[in-house]
């Protein structure tokens, strides 16, 4: 049996490495307007929305969080992200969810400047947090998204900022 300050070691050690940076694995597709690096591990999704981009999940069955890149040609068009963070609300809530707005901040990421918003989404099965940037490039829009299980949150928030810190237009 382990005495008590050894078991407070392992937990320390088990704390530093779920602290530790999450291995990324460096994406490259000629589909793609940027370069990301990506968990280890993660599974890839075709969601079949029709949106260009890519999505990955934390593992192939649910419970899992999601991180999805997506891009929207902007064919010339002028793009107001609070109108597009709107647009996005309003189609949450129709789908039966409740959205709770958490909070709001200007980031950009490789070069591209934007908006990130955090909800969280409250449907009658689950509790998820979602992170959401809206970035206004040059060519494209771009939403950048983590949903998550609310309890893997806070872990998965910092490996969703490694991925971000990534990216490379």
């Amino acid at each position: 049996m382990l005495g008590a300050s050894a078991l407070v070691q392992v937990a320390q050690a088990q704390t530093t490495q779920a602290q530790a940076a999450a291995p990324l694995v460096k994406v490259s597709d000629a589909k793609l307007p940027f370069t990301v690096s990506l968990p280890k591990g993660w599974v890839g999704l075709n969601l079949k929305d029709g949106l260009g981009g890519i999505t990955v999940a934390s593992q192939a069955q649910p419970p899992a969080a999601l991180i999805r890149l997506l891009f929207i040609p902007k064919n010339g068009k002028t793009i107001d992200l609070k109108t597009e963070f709107s647009s996005f609300e309003k189609a949450v809530k129709e789908s039966g969810s409740a959205l709770t707005f958490k909070g709001e901040k200007p980031a950009n990421y490789g070069g591209v400047s934007g908006l990130m918003r955090q909800y969280v989404i409250t449907s009658k099965n689950d509790t998820l947090v979602m992170r959401v940037w809206f970035g206004n490039g040059a060519k494209n829009f771009y939403s950048f998204q983590l949903t998550v299980p609310s309890n893997a949150f806070e872990r998965l928030s910092r490996t969703f900022d490694q991925v971000l810190a990534t990216v490379d237009f």
